[in-house]
């Protein structure tokens, strides 16, 4: 049975990782709620950045709900290969129910993944 944590090697630490994902992806995934931009990277872990601004979910409670669902749903994907990722929620996220929010995250991870599998393809 795989284990699911969140390690420092899974997540996106510093501006300079955020601005590489920001120039350079490769695919998106875009929502009403949400929008998810990837880059493929080389053999370290799919890794995972977190844009929650307080302009568009106002409260914290809210934000801090956002981002332990994207944490949590990203944790248990099995991506095909290295992504780095930059999650950005869009306004009116926070007014959706965990269990309705957890739903759109995974079937974006799982577009995602697709996509990122057709892009390998194309690669080869």
């Amino acid at each position: 049975m795989p284990i699911f944590s969140f390690k420092k090697t899974q997540r996106l630490l510093n501006t300079s990782d955020y601005k590489q994902v920001f120039d350079n992806n490769r695919v998106k995934v875009a929502n009403s709620s949400l929008l998810i931009l990837a880059k493929p990277t080389d053999g370290c872990p799919s890794r995972l950045g977190l844009v929650v601004a307080k302009k568009n979910i106002p409260t914290a409670v809210q934000r801090n709900r956002i981002k332990r669902v994207a944490r949590e749903t990203f944790r248990k994907k099995q991506f095909q290969g290295s992504l780095d990722v930059v999650f950005l929620a869009r306004q009116g996220a926070g007014k959706l129910s965990t269990e309705k929010l957890t739903a759109i995250i995974e079937k974006s991870w799982a577009k995602l993944d697709s996509r990122f599998k057709i892009l390998k393809q194309q690669d080869a």
